[in-house]
């Protein structure tokens, strides 16, 4: 953060502090699972598939094998496009990894789009198997989101802050095994009324987060988990 250097050392020891504190706000709800060992020289061909809507469940691996009529969710918690914001998210953080060997978004859109689906039989794992056979992968990561609310406000200050919570899967598309899971869920906290007003003070380090970017927060964070 940038610090004018005429600035009060009073002054500029509180905007550090309280840049501090939004940051530990943050405070990381991340819980991710390895099922099995496995290495990147394991990976010939891996896609994100399209992210599912739907419910919070204790065991979040159970998540991933409700079948489809049972992933319902409250619209309030949702923006209309928190799926798609998401399998963006988790498609660039695995094309930094994979490279070459990761599958397009877009085409996994279309060949996701055009699988045939049973909503009381199909899961989102078995969708997923589906989905990655059809385009020749090995292995998918398959996610649930079950809330996306933007903030109300902005940068500097807001009325209701941003909330975002999904997990993710890593399935292995020959035998459908989960072989990786991991879930994040954090509501930025709200800062005191007093806090907000030396807003003016606040500077690009310390900010009210947009759902967006806390989704964003949220991908790298899981993805400090990811096995390798």
């Amino acid at each position: 953060m940038k610090i004018k250097e005429n600035c009060p050392f009073p002054v500029c020891a509180f905007v550090i502090c309280l840049s501090l504190f939004i940051h530990l706000c943050l405070g990381d709800r991340v819980f991710a699972q390895t099922e099995t060992a496995w290495t990147p020289a394991q990976v010939e061909k891996i896609g994100v598939a399209p992210f599912f809507k739907g419910r919070n469940l204790a065991n979040q691996r159970e998540t991933l094998r409700c079948p489809l009529f049972q992933l319902y969710f409250n619209p309030e918690n949702l923006s209309p496009n928190a799926d798609r914001i998401l399998s963006g998210h988790v498609h660039e953080a695995i094309k930094t990894r994979f490279g070459e060997k990761v599958i397009p978004l877009p085409r996994m859109y279309e060949v996701h789009e055009g699988i045939p689906k049973d909503q009381y039989v199909d899961t989102p794992r078995t969708v997923a198997q589906k989905t990655g056979s059809a385009l020749g992968a090995n292995f998918i990561i398959v996610g649930t989101v079950w809330r996306f609310r933007e903030r109300v406000g902005g940068a500097m200050g807001v009325e209701s802050p941003a909330s975002v919570a999904f997990a993710v899967g890593l399935v292995d598309v020959s035998t459908g095994k989960i072989l990786w899971n991991a879930h994040f869920d954090k509501t930025q906290r709200a800062l005191t009324e007093d806090i907000r007003d030396i807003k003016g003070f606040l500077t690009r380090g310390a900010k009210w987060l947009t759902a967006d970017q806390l989704a964003r927060y949220g991908v790298n964070e899981i993805f400090k988990k990811f096995p390798f």
